[in-house]
């Protein structure tokens, strides 16, 4: 079953928003946010490849942040 872009973010802003109050872990916010993640550098991938550029890719340390 393949959620949408707009549930997978919901659920990274809620992982981040957890382990950011210190109720989560490390290891448990990384999967929690790693789905959004994938698909916002496949889209990016995609776009960029489109107007012939190099994607601005996004990683767990920085959504984390």
């Amino acid at each position: 079953m393949c959620k949408t872009v707009e549930q997978l973010k919901h659920d990274a802003e809620a992982g981040r928003a957890l382990y950011r109050k210190g109720e989560i872990d490390r290891k448990e916010a990384l999967a929690m946010v790693n789905p959004y993640i994938e698909a916002v550098n496949a889209k990016s991938a995609e776009i960029a490849k489109k107007y012939n550029m190099r994607p601005k890719k996004v990683n767990a340390t920085s959504f984390l942040r």
